[in-house]
């Protein structure tokens, strides 16, 4: 998410030490501290005139935003479930290192079990993109995620998952020819549809990735049919 407001901008720092802990085997805490350089909460909505939502399912009353240094953008998913599972709240993870950068989301829900531990449902990270030269995912989730542009202010949860699954289309162009209108379409303000959006095009990465790598006839043919069904109920 970009162009927060500023009454929600704050600055942070987190010392790195913080996302290790007791029960780390000692390889992990190695990798924690010899590869994350900085961290930072550089902003947070917070308050209600976005509503929070806390239900059985849900306890959404902030949506964080961190900025994460690392030695190297290449362990960044490594770092990025580390720090997601950490933190409870919705949060945007932007991953950092001298020269690329990608953000990190993800679709957290209560434990059913445990109300006071989260489940992650889904979690994606961008692509990396460069520091240093023009790039036109980087200008797109500029674009479509800034605040102002977010639709579904319904909640925070809505907003934070309107967020991702934008982009979760704008980082997977290839997966359909028509990743782009849904970027203008009005399923963003129903929360329903953007979650059954979302379990949709999470099927056709699924599909075909499997379509890559299954060599026979009968099986393609299959998976194949599988994506023409899902695209057709894309348009």
């Amino acid at each position: 998410m970009f162009e927060i407001p500023k009454k929600y901008i704050t600055e942070n720092v987190i010392e790195p030490k913080t996302f290790v802990t007791k029960d780390m085997k000692k390889a992990v805490k190695d990798r924690v501290l010899q590869n994350l350089l900085s961290a930072r909460l550089i902003w947070q909505i917070v308050g209600e005139e976005i509503p929070s939502l806390i239900n059985e399912e849900y306890n959404c009353s902030v949506i964080m935003g961190l900025e994460i240094k690392l030695k190297d953008v290449k362990d960044s998913a490594f770092f990025a479930e580390l720090v997601q599972h950490m933190v409870k709240s919705p949060c945007v993870i932007r991953v950092y290192d001298d020269n690329e950068e990608l953000y990190s989301f993800s679709h957290k829900r209560l434990n059913h079990t445990d109300a006071t531990q989260i489940v992650i449902v889904d979690r994606l990270e961008t692509p990396p993109l460069s520091l240093a030269f023009p790039d036109k995912t980087a200008e797109k989730l500029k674009r479509y995620l800034a605040f102002n542009a977010l639709l579904n202010k319904n909640d925070k949860l809505s907003l934070y998952l309107e967020a991702t699954v934008k982009a979760f289309i704008i980082s997977n162009q290839y997966l359909y020819s028509g990743m782009d209108s849904l970027l203008d379409s009005k399923i963003w303000y129903n929360r329903d549809e953007i979650l059954a959006l979302f379990g949709q095009l999470k099927e056709l990465e699924r599909l075909n990735m499997e379509l890559k790598t299954e060599k026979l006839p009968g099986n393609r043919a299959k998976i194949s049919g599988g994506i023409k069904k899902i695209m057709e109920g894309l348009k």
